[in-house]
C-alpha cells in the first residue's frame, strides 16, 4: 500500500550526520519544521492531527510570503544593477548617449515618438521573439523544479521545428499537426536523458549537450539528403511563406502581414498558467517538487523517483518541440537554414528561467523583458554597436545567480527548539551544593557502570 502524502510530510527530508550513507537518519520534527523545503512544500496541505492551526497556518504563509518576497527583490536587483551599469558603459561616449537612449526608447514605444523614425511593426517583434523562447524557458523551469538541469533545449527545439517544416514542404499538413509533430519529436530527444538519469544516474548535463549536437547533425543529415527540402540556393529550405499562398493552412495564423504577432505569445502563457496550477495545485506537481527537494527522502515517501524523473524530461521536451515548432511554421522566418551552430533558443532560456525562480507565471515576464531589450537594443544603433544591449543582458542575468544570497537574508530563520516546561528542567538541572559525594554514592555509582 503506498504511502499517503499528507500522512507521510515528515518522511520525505533526511540529512547525512556523518560521510558514509549508513549513518543518515530521519530530520526530528523540530528540525523539520526548520526547513524551508518543509515550508514550501507544506504550505496548501492540509494541517496534520493534533497542531495548532492558527499558529502552524500563520508560519506557513509568513513563510510563503518571505520566500516570494526574495524572489521578487532579487530579480528586481539584478535589473537594476545590469541597467545602471548598461548607463555607465554608454557614458564612454557621452555625445551620443541622449541620441542612444531616445532611439532605445521609441524602439520599444515607436508611437510615442514626436516624429515616426520607427515602424510600428519593430514594436511586434518583441512578442514575435519572446513566443519561441518562453516555451524553452518553461521547459528548463518546469524540469529544474525536479531538481534537474535542461540543458539540452536547443536540440529539441532544432528537432521539432525540423520535423514540423518538412512535414508541411512535403505532405502539406495543417499547422496544428505540425504543432503536434514538434511536441512528439521534441518529447523522443528529451526522454533519452530522462532514462539515463533514472536507471543509470549519468549526469543529464553531459547526455543532453551531446544531444543538442546529435540532433545538429541528423537535421543537416536530413536537409542535404532530402530531395525537395532546399530551395535554389541551397542555403536554407524552401520557404513556407510562398508555399501558404497555395495552402493557407501551412503557417501558424497570424494577426498583421508582418508576422510578427500571431498566437504564439498568448499559447506560451496559456501553458505557462496551466504549468503554474499543475506545480502548485495538484498532487502530480507536489511530487515533482519532493523529488526536486530530495530524491532519496521522496523515495521514502512512497514517491516514485524515476517515474517523475521521465515525466519531468517528456514534459521538458515537449515544450521545447513545441517551441521550434512555432518558431518555423511562422512569420517572415519560415525556413530551415543549414547550420552549424545548435539554436540559441535552448541556451538563453536558462538564465531567463534562472531570473524568475524556475517559476511558471515569473518566466511570462522576464522573457518579456529580455525581449524588449534585444528590440530596444536595435534602437542604439548605429550610435552604439549591437554587443551594447548583449553587454546589459549579460550582466543582468549574471547577477541574478546570486538570487540566492539574497533568497538567505530573507528566509533566515532563528532556531527552532521544542519547549520545556520549566518545572522538569528544575528537576533536571541541580544546584551543586545540594549534591553530596559520599563513599556510598561513589560505590553506587560505580555498581551502575559496571551493570552498564
Amino acid at each position: 500500500m503506498k504511502t499517503n502524502l499528507n500522512d507521510a510530510i515528515n518522511k520525505p527530508f533526511t540529512y547525512l550526520s556523518g560521510r558514509e550513507w549508513k549513518d543518515k537518519r530521519p530530520l526530528s520534527k523540530w528540525e523539520l519544521r526548520a526547513q524551508p523545503s518543509y515550508r514550501l512544500l507544506t504550505n496548501k496541505l492540509s494541517l496534520p492531527k493534533g497542531a495548532n492551526y492558527a499558529t502552524e497556518k500563520r508560519e506557513r504563509r509568513v513563510f510563503a510570503f518571505k520566500y516570494n518576497a526574495s524572489v521578487i527583490s532579487a530579480a528586481i536587483l539584478a535589473i537594476v544593477i545590469g541597467l545602471l551599469l548598461g548607463v555607465v558603459l554608454l557614458l564612454t561616449m557621452p555625445d551620443r548617449i541622449g541620441e542612444g537612449l531616445s532611439g532605445f526608447f521609441y524602439a520599444i514605444f515607436p508611437q510615442a515618438a514626436p516624429i515616426p523614425i520607427y515602424d510600428q511593426v519593430i514594436s511586434y517583434q518583441i512578442f514575435y521573439k519572446a513566443g519561441p523562447l518562453l516555451f524553452c524557458a518553461l521547459s528548463v523551469g518546469f524540469c529544474y523544479k525536479c531538481g534537474l538541469f535542461n540543458i539540452g533545449g536547443s536540440g529539441q527545439f532544432t528537432l521539432g521545428g525540423m520535423v514540423a517544416l518538412v512535414f508541411a514542404i512535403f505532405f502539406h499538413t495543417h499547422w496544428l499537426v505540425g504543432l503536434l509533430l514538434g511536441i512528439v519529436f521534441g518529447m523522443l530527444v528529451g526522454v533519452i536523458p530522462g532514462l539515463l538519469k533514472a536507471f543509470f544516474n549519468i549526469n543529464e548535463v553531459i547526455t543532453s549537450i551531446m544531444l543538442n549536437w546529435i540532433t545538429l547533425f541528423i537535421c543537416n543529415v536530413l536537409f542535404y539528403n532530402v530531395p525537395g527540402v532546399q530551395n535554389s540556393t541551397g542555403e536554407q529550405s524552401i520557404n513556407l511563406a510562398t508555399l501558404s499562398k497555395e495552402y493557407p493552412n501551412l503557417m501558424i495564423p497570424r494577426f498583421d502581414d508582418s508576422g510578427y504577432l500571431n498566437i504564439t505569445i498568448v499559447v506560451g502563457i496559456v501553458i505557462a498558467i496551466i504549468l503554474a496550477i499543475v506545480l502548485f495545485k495538484t498532487s502530480f506537481g507536489y511530487k515533482l517538487r519532493a523529488v526536486g527537494f530530495n530524491r532519496d527522502g521522496a523515495r521514502c515517501a512512497g514517491i516514485s523517483d524515476k517515474k517523475n524523473i521521465i515525466l519531468s524530461f517528456l514534459v521538458a521536451g515537449g515544450l521545447c518541440g513545441l517551441g521550434g515548432a512555432f518558431f518555423y511554421l511562422l512569420g517572415p522566418d519560415t525556413y530551415l537554414p543549414s547550420v552549424s551552430e545548435v539554436a540559441s533558443q535552448g541556451f538563453d532560456a536558462i538564465p531567463i528561467a534562472l531570473l524568475a525562480n524556475n517559476n511558471p507565471i515569473g518566466i511570462i515576464f522576464t522573457t518579456l523583458f529580455i525581449s524588449m531589450l534585444q528590440v530596444g537594443g536595435q534602437g542604439l544603433q548605429p550610435n552604439y554597436n549591437k554587443e551594447f544591449i548583449d553587454i546589459v543582458i549579460a550582466i543582468i542575468l549574471y547577477v541574478s545567480g546570486f538570487a540566492a544570497l539574497i533568497q538567505n537574508v530573507f528566509l533566515r530563520q532563528r532556531r527552532i527548539k521544542p519547549k520545556k516546561s520549566k518545572a522538569l528542567k528544575e528537576d533536571l538541572v541541580l544546584p551543586e551544593s545540594s549534591v553530596k559525594t559520599t563513599p556510598e554514592s561513589i560505590a553506587l555509582e560505580g555498581g551502575k557502570e559496571n551493570v552498564r
